[in-house]
């Protein structure tokens, strides 16, 4: 280049092509120094600058040049680029706007503009840009994965991924199009083509730690949890700072139950982004998880500090709630479960009511389940609150519980799941109706005697004195006569009593979840259960849903005597009941017969995996939740021993237990 500055820019072009930015920016200055007007130079600088991620050291320079070649489309660009990092959207916009007017056959430019409305939440705009863009240029890569990225953005998944794979199918070798297109599969749930698609983008390019983490995520919503923790390691390793990949691995430990190797995972992650909220949350309910309840109340405050709307903190801050006995703070957070939020999705013309008046006298009140069995009779033990205000109840339950509620004198009528709703004063959600009462004045709620909180006031580690709302009995149901006889017979020919009911899983396969709450998933080894159950002398059942082939053969093997298969009661739910109020000892994880064992008046052992699901508390060998029930908990590493020796003992001291 001619000109005094000519050798640097010389130099320093060389450099920048090489990748070497700073050798670069130390000849542009060079350059400016000696030609303080020369509009390349400052054009170069800037650029460089930009790049080096210094947009507000670069912007003066770029804007000093553009002052000089209003025409120069390149640095319109360039100079737009820089608005665009300093998050200036609108003077982006503005500037790849004069940059396309100048070179209108530039794709990117009109791109530009596109990005820019996109960052501003303007996705409606963009999309009707890009629209026009991927019209005009077919076969520009780039416009197909900003189109995508806008679908994405605006939560239509299905429409994205047709455009990622556009993009991919134009560009091979655009491996963030080949991570998008990945992501938009695992996000379908389509988990198989998801993992085959990131594997893809690795081995395009092996050190692409994004690709890598996403596919630990994969991993971690198929119950892979091993695969994922080594590859984390991996990534760990090359990148020790990289925050998504501390999480990730927080994820994989803590699904193996090493909950304290988890919670480490995540503290590093939010100490290496503050700033971000998903880090921020989920090292909040690290914390509650294993019961730092007051650090973690401290970090869902700043969560929510820097995004009050956001799904994820309201939902753990909910379940940390429940879990620590604040209920009435925890049934309004509970309002944010996933499970109405898809009900209202998918139902907006029916108006869910949150709140109820204290005088129900002539109302009639249309409940909705949700979520699982268990759920249903757990959550109709406040039918008698709605009752005793003068409410006229309807029920629209599961077909497979339906007969059960038909017996319950609250609920002046039970619909079938597949009939239309009928008309009413109030639609709700019975996971809303602890909310709904707790608003209530409290002279307006029934107290409950003293006598029912015996024993698990004293176990709760933070000894609250009174929980509030009062927690209502369970929902008593009265099992029929005729199943009651049968089940007798039943029993007599498995052997003599006393009786055993045995559960070891609960819960949906980590393979078929599909990355919903893990907790709602427990299991205890075979073997294990086996051992500590060996102690009680009696007749033992099976009650496990759905075991696996050979399971009951291995559990008899480790037992030392038979485990008589009464697992099809699982199908026929008024068996079942039968079957739990008359059996001596049940014993399991948490799962709807626990719920139905509550529902007749009966006690249980149940073994609770850490973190617990809020309904058996985080502490405590008991659940205010289930009088009588005696709760076992897995440590939070991830350890089942104690949590079985004790419940061996205690199952050794039931043998003189009387049969029915």
């Amino acid at each position: 280049m001619p000109g005094p500055a000519g050798p640097y820019l010389d130099a320093g072009l060389r450099e920048h092509r090489s990748g070497n930015l700073a050798a670069a920016v130390a000849a542009y200055q060079h350059a400016v120094a000696l030609s303080p007007d020369d509009a390349v130079a400052h054009n170069l600088l800037g650029t460089a600058l930009v790049q080096m991620g210094q947009a507000d050291a670069g912007l003066p320079h770029l804007e000093r040049a553009a002052q000089r070649q209003r025409d120069n489309a390149d640095l319109l660009g360039n100079l737009a680029q820089a608005y665009f990092a300093l998050g200036r959207y609108d003077d982006a916009r503005e500037t790849f706007r004069k940059a396309s007017r100048v070179n209108p056959r530039s794709a990117q430019f009109q791109l530009g503009i596109a990005n820019a409305c996109a960052m501003q939440g303007k996705l409606d705009e963009a999309e009707a840009l890009l629209q026009r863009i991927v019209q005009r240029f077919p076969s520009e890569p780039l416009a197909w994965f900003n189109y995508g990225n806008v679908l994405r953005d605006s939560g239509r998944i299905g429409e994205a991924l047709s455009k990622f794979a556009r993009a991919v199918e134009l560009a091979p070798d655009f491996v963030e199009a080949r991570n998008n297109w990945a992501g938009a599969l695992h996000n379908l749930q389509r988990f198989h083509e998801a993992e085959a698609a990131f594997r893809a983008c690795i081995e395009q390019v092996p050190d692409y730690l994004v690709a890598r983490c996403n596919l630990a995520s994969v991993l971690i919503d198929v119950g892979r949890f091993g695969e994922a923790e080594s590859i984390c390691r991996d990534v760990i390793r090359d990148a020790p700072d990289l925050a998504v990949a501390r999480t990730y691995l927080g994820a994989a430990l803590g699904h193996q139950g090493r909950l304290v190797e988890a919670l480490a995972c995540h503290r590093a992650a939010a100490e290496f982004s503050a700033d971000d909220i998903r880090a921020v949350e989920i090292y909040a309910g690290a914390l509650t998880d294993i019961g730092r309840y007051g650090e973690g109340m401290r970090r869902f405050r700043r969560a929510l500090t820097l995004d009050p709307e956001s799904l994820p903190s309201h939902q753990m801050l909910g379940t940390a709630l429940l879990a620590r006995g604040s209920f009435a703070e925890g049934w309004g957070e509970y309002a944010y479960r996933p499970a109405r939020l898809r009900f209202v999705e998918k139902y907006r013309d029916v108006g869910l009511a949150v709140e109820l008046p204290a005088n129900l006298d002539g109302r009639h009140v249309c409940l909705l389940r949700e979520q699982g069995l268990g759920d249903e009779v757990f959550f109709l033990r406040w039918v008698h609150q709605l009752k005793e205000r003068g409410a006229h109840i309807s029920y629209r339950a599961s077909d497979k519980i339906r007969s059960l509620f038909e017996r319950v004198d609250a609920l002046d009528e039970v619909l079938e799941d597949s009939m239309s709703l009928p008309a009413a004063d109030h639609y709700m959600m019975i996971g809303d109706v602890p909310h709904a009462l707790s608003m209530l004045p409290a002279s307006a709620v029934p107290r409950l005697p003293p006598e029912r909180y015996t024993g698990c006031i004293a176990d709760f580690s933070e000894r609250i004195a009174l929980f509030w709302p009062p927690v209502p009995a369970p929902l008593q149901l009265i099992p029929l006569e005729d199943r009651l006889a049968a089940v007798r017979e039943r029993l007599a020919r498995a052997g003599p009593p006393p009786y055993l009911g045995l559960t070891w899983r609960g819960g949906t396969l980590p393979e078929e979840q599909h990355g919903v709450s893990w907790v709602l998933y427990k299991e205890v080894a075979v073997e294990r259960l086996a051992a500590a159950a060996a102690t009680f002398p009696g007749t033992a059942l099976a009650l496990q849903r759905k075991p696996a082939p050979g399971e009951i053969e291995a559990f008899s093997t480790a037992l030392g005597r038979p485990l008589h298969d009464f697992t099809a009661f699982n199908e026929d739910l008024e068996g079942m009941l039968a079957l739990l109020a008359l059996i001596d000892e049940y014993v399991g994880v948490s799962n709807t017969n626990m719920h139905l064992r509550a529902g007749v008046g009966r006690g249980a052992r149940v073994l609770v995996p850490c973190p617990p699901e809020w309904r058996w508390m985080h502490a405590g060998s008991q659940s205010p939740w289930f009088p009588g029930f005696s709760v076992y908990r897995q440590s939070a590493q991830g350890d089942w021993r104690v949590a079985l020796a004790t419940l061996g003992n205690d199952l050794r001291a039931a043998c003189g237990v009387a049969s029915r």
